[in-house]
């Protein structure tokens, strides 16, 4: 699955919040679940491995990357 990391360095999985580094800001991270850990990988290298400690599923796999806001323009 894949992640972006948000400007404080954190990224959020199943419900769980893990901090990567400053250095890993605004980069899209992939994640791997194997054996009750996530390991994070970035450009082929291991940039973290925590423990997971939540039970949820996993609801997405792919990144979203966050929507422009509209400028709404009144008529007239």
């Amino acid at each position: 699955m894949q992640r972006l990391v948000s400007s404080r360095s954190q990224l959020s999985i199943a419900g769980q919040r893990i901090r990567v580094g400053i250095g890993h800001a605004g980069t899209t991270v992939t994640i791997e679940d194997t054996d009750g850990t996530f390991r994070i990988t970035h450009a082929g290298q291991i940039i973290a491995e925590v423990a997971r400690t939540t039970t949820k599923p996993i609801a997405r796999f792919n990144v979203r990357k966050p929507q422009h806001q509209r400028k709404i323009t009144s008529g007239g």
